[in-house]
């Protein structure tokens, strides 16, 4: 190889490792910023003297100047005044600057992407655990307490007017909401509804009441229809009637007895 090939590609590599770090010097963009000091932007146009690649990088950085925003907020102003399609902007200078990569401006642009795909990905998340389908309720279990007059009585014995909490707690954990029909059977073939008040904790419900001053005594049952929204039973009582009583996946029904007595 001789010495003339050696020295050219020598200079060339010169030229390409100094025009690489021509492109990432941040005065160009405290150049573009105006904040240069005269001896800095003095460096700078003699560096863009120095190739033609150090020019495009002056060219592509350097401020537009005054003269070119002062058009440019005029052609705003007389738009607004006139309340019509604004007039084509002044005709930038002629060559166009050519478009540079720079390092930091690639890095935000990778962020903004980055944090659009992250939200992206969050909704398409949610969509899918609301559109996953609900698992079948499980089976209920229903304790009873009674605030009655008697003095020593069981849990379960009430009096026509007693104030009567029911909890009704799932064999397993329950995910999405869940409603309720209350019922109360005092005589053979006989089950009417109860107006309950109900409240939710962690898939336990809590039903408060008060027993009709008018319920018979004697031994009555309460029926609960734990169901999820819109899957209630359309017509409970008759299902209750011909002995289907288990419910289904939607709806399960779960019953204690209470022992209805008058006080003496």
């Amino acid at each position: 190889m001789s010495d003339r090939l050696l020295r050219d590609l020598g200079d060339l590599a010169r030229s390409e490792a100094e025009a690489e770090e021509a492109r990432f010097d941040n005065r160009w963009d405290r150049l573009a910023a105006g904040t240069l000091t005269a001896e800095e932007e003095a460096e700078l146009k003699a560096l863009a003297e120095s190739s033609p690649e150090a020019h495009e990088m002056y060219e592509a950085f350097r401020p537009l100047g005054a003269d070119f925003q002062a058009r440019v907020v005029s052609a705003i102003q007389a738009e607004q005044a006139r309340d019509t399609p604004p007039p084509l902007p002044p005709p930038l200078p002629d060559p166009l600057p050519p478009v540079l990569p720079f390092f930091p401006r690639a890095v935000r642009r990778v962020e903004v992407w980055l944090g659009t795909a992250a939200a992206v990905a969050a909704g398409v998340f949610f969509t899918i655990q609301m559109m996953a389908p609900l698992q079948p309720l499980p089976g209920y279990e229903l304790a009873i307490a009674v605030q009655s007059e008697y003095r020593g009585a069981a849990p379960q014995t009430a009096a026509p007017g007693s104030p009567i909490t029911l909890t009704v707690r799932p064999d397993t954990v329950v995910k999405g909401a869940v409603e309720t029909q209350d019922f109360l059977s005092c005589a053979p073939g006989d089950l009417r509804p109860w107006q309950l008040k109900s409240s939710s904790n962690h898939g336990v419900l809590t039903l408060k009441g008060t027993l009709d001053r008018g319920t018979p005594t004697g031994s009555c049952e309460i029926w609960i229809v734990v169901f999820r929204p819109g899957k209630a039973p359309s017509d409970f009582p008759a299902e209750w009637r011909e002995g289907r009583r288990a419910g289904n996946a939607d709806w399960r029904a779960v019953h204690a007895q209470l022992d209805v007595r008058v006080p003496p």
